[in-house]
């Protein structure tokens, strides 16, 4: 049952044709609230080959302190990772995230890690795929996907999250530091490597609907883009549990304006369109800011440089 079908169900028991009240709607949410508590957290699970940096995601969006090494792989289980939703989004409740071994590391092991996911994977509510972006082999992803993920849990790998690491290591790397983002040109090389695991990730799974999103662990970039598409990639039978964990102002976006009372009825604002320069300023460190900005002059002169 997802949120919507949930909110009718009480608003029907509790009112039938009324108007809702104020006291009747508190009564409503804290009954929401009550099941919602009951409900276990969303599960998602972080998986891939070897040495993409899977832990390393894992550390950036949530702070998990996993190990980590570059010349050796640290995760050989699925390591089931809590994370408090209220830390990172001031969302009530929390998730599970998996760290999973990476895949092709040895004969001797894959196997092994085979099994592993063939427990994970058949629980979880979100596959989250990790590449390397500038890591253009693909034949190895495809075989994993087709000869061994797919049968595990085909609904799960056809709206799995495709998540391209290490954007910031794409041709020509001229990534900008104080900006903390691509160049135009690497940006451009971001699409088009987006645009080629789109196409070889449907030569093996033809109806594969998920999303594809670039980002860096390293610098921390595009991190609340990942997180948010993560949440999205819930099924809709268990989106509610994420939604419904939000405050009233946002839950009331669930509740049709009929079942509400006049002053609760949400007012849709217009939506302003994003800009190159609001990304920049987004992902720009604080004290970065400062600097540019102590020099008018020179400010915008660097504003100027950068397309605004």
């Amino acid at each position: 049952m997802n949120l919507r079908e949930l909110l009718q169900g009480i608003a029907q028991e509790v009112l039938g044709d009324q108007r809702m009240s104020d006291e009747d709607f508190e009564k409503i949410y804290r009954e929401i609230e009550q099941k919602i508590d009951d409900e276990p957290p969303p599960k998602f699970a972080f998986m891939g080959q070897t040495g993409v940096g899977k832990s390393s995601t894992l550390n950036a969006l949530f702070n998990a302190g996993l190990d980590i090494s570059h010349t050796e792989a640290c995760t050989q289980e699925a390591r089931g990772v809590e994370v408090s939703l209220s830390e990172i989004s001031g969302t009530k409740g929390s998730l599970i995230v998996f760290d999973m071994p990476g895949l092709g590391e040895s004969r001797a092991k894959q196997a092994q890690h085979l099994a592993i996911y063939d427990k994970v994977l058949r629980k979880v509510d979100v596959a989250l795929w990790i590449l390397d972006a500038h890591d253009r082999e693909m034949e190895s992803v495809q075989r994993n996907l087709e000869d061994s993920l797919q049968d595990i849990n085909p609904q799960l790998i056809k709206r799995m999250v495709i998540a391209l690491n290490k954007v910031d290591l794409v041709h020509p790397m001229d990534w900008h530091p104080y900006a903390n983002m691509p160049s135009e040109e690497q940006e451009e090389n971001i699409k088009r490597r987006t645009y080629d695991v789109t196409r070889k990730v449907r030569e093996v799974i033809p109806d594969w609907n998920g999303k594809i999103i670039g980002y860096s662990a390293s610098k921390r970039y595009n991190l609340p883009q990942l997180f948010a598409t993560m949440l999205d990639a819930v099924p809709i039978k268990r989106q509610w549990v994420v939604a419904s964990r939000k405050a009233i102002a946002d839950f009331l976006e669930f509740v049709h304006p009929s079942l509400l009372p006049p002053d609760r009825v949400p007012v849709k604002q217009p939506q302003k369109s994003t800009s190159r320069l609001k990304e920049i300023f987004a992902n720009m460190p604080p004290e970065e800011f400062a600097r540019r900005s102590a020099n008018k002059e020179e400010f915008l002169r660097w504003l100027e440089e950068h397309g605004a």
